[in-house]
């Protein structure tokens, strides 16, 4: 169990989504084959991570036992997560 929240946990998922999703862009700018590998090795490190945070995020909500709401105030919707076969699921309202 993490001694993170449930808000927490997903604003490390949410970030660490958005670095390896930013570092694949630098990839496809880059000519420098020294510093593609070096930029693949940081997104493998974050990847890693993530698993991590999503394998300690489904933990939690599995505790829980409901589905967690996040409100998206810009886009007027609320989203749930929830666990289900032992994957994060996301639902939009």
């Amino acid at each position: 169990m993490s001694t993170y929240t449930i808000q927490e946990q997903f604003n490390q998922y949410l970030d660490l989504l958005n670095k390896i999703h930013n570092l694949g862009h630098d990839i496809d700018a880059s000519i420098n084959e020294v510093e593609i590998k070096d930029i693949e090795a940081k997104r493998t490190t974050l990847k890693q991570r993530l698993q991590m945070v999503t394998k300690n995020l489904v933990l939690s909500l599995k505790e829980m036992d409901s589905k967690y709401p996040i409100h998206n105030y810009l886009g007027n919707q609320t989203t749930y997560l929830f666990v289900e076969n032992n994957k994060l699921v996301f639902e939009y309202h």
